[in-house]
């Protein structure tokens, strides 16, 4: 992968990364609101915290830089560049209204599906805009949303095992809940990751072995046995060994979505 390559697929990769941690933090805080408890203070945080990733989403898009010819992504239309800016900015306002309706005593529900399906069409509007023919098309928008889901569910699961550490007495049901479902996105990705290599879109035997495998241990595998742990430890009321281990899995998913990220937009290659 030629150096300039792999410069201009950075802007790409933070992009990623931000855009994921504002959806799928929002997903999980929707996904609280309907399934369990948790207090009005972890949710409003994170979902402030969400608006933030969308904003910083949104001021690195305005600074992605153009697709070189050879690069595996193609440039996307004026159009498609406004509107996808345009969903990340109003997945940032639709957050400050979500966080005012929670810090107001409600639950803010309708305006979280809101905010949350604004968020779903601007990772579907980038794939479309990014992938060059209609297949990529699919596989980008389904690799962009499990990215976010994954990422963003890590964050607020993090965050929700570190509010036990001031609230005790907060039932263990929602870390529960947290924890598992990033185990099932988990296990979504690994089956994905075999699914990319079946297909002809992965990187084994594409000459980015090394890669590939290192997207499966240390971003895939690693991440599911301390989200199982993460569950274990927090079903037994362990909160400080379920924060520290939902810590870590944040850091291994955000690494593994730095490389899913890098290795698509840099070689073309899905893991």
């Amino acid at each position: 992968m030629p150096i300039e390559s792999i410069a201009r697929s950075l802007s790409f990769i933070n992009w990623v990364v931000v855009s994921g941690l504002a959806g799928g933090s929002l997903a999980a805080i929707l996904l609280l609101t309907h399934r369990s408890e948790s207090t009005r203070g972890y949710r409003g945080f994170t979902v402030f915290a969400a608006g933030g990733w969308a904003f910083l989403a949104w001021l690195a898009d305005g600074a992605l830089p153009a697709p070189s010819a050879d690069a595996p992504i193609r440039a996307a239309s004026a159009e498609i560049d406004a509107l996808r800016r345009l969903l990340l900015v109003l997945v940032a306002c639709l957050s400050t209204l979500w966080m005012l309706r929670i810090a107001r005593g409600g639950d803010g529900r309708n305006v979280g599906l809101a905010t949350v399906l604004t968020a779903i069409a601007a990772q579907l509007v980038a794939a479309i805009g990014w992938a060059p023919s209609g297949i990529i098309a699919v596989a980008l928008a389904l690799q962009l949303l499990i990215l976010s889901l994954v990422t963003g569910g890590a964050f607020a699961a993090m965050i929700l095992a570190h509010w036990y550490l001031v609230t005790p007495k907060l039932p263990e049901s929602p870390l529960l809940l947290l924890s598992r479902t990033l185990g099932i996105g988990i296990a979504v990705q690994i089956a994905l990751f075999f699914i990319w290599q079946i297909i002809g879109l992965g990187g084994l035997g594409a000459g980015w072995d090394f890669f590939a495998i290192l997207r499966l241990v240390i971003g895939l595998i690693f991440p599911a046995l301390l989200a199982y742990a993460g569950w274990r430890t927090a079903k037994a009321r362990s909160m400080e060994s379920s924060t520290g281990l939902l810590y870590i899995c944040l850091g291994a998913v955000a690494t593994g979505t730095i490389l899913a990220a890098g290795l698509f937009f840099g070689a073309g290659i899905f893991v």
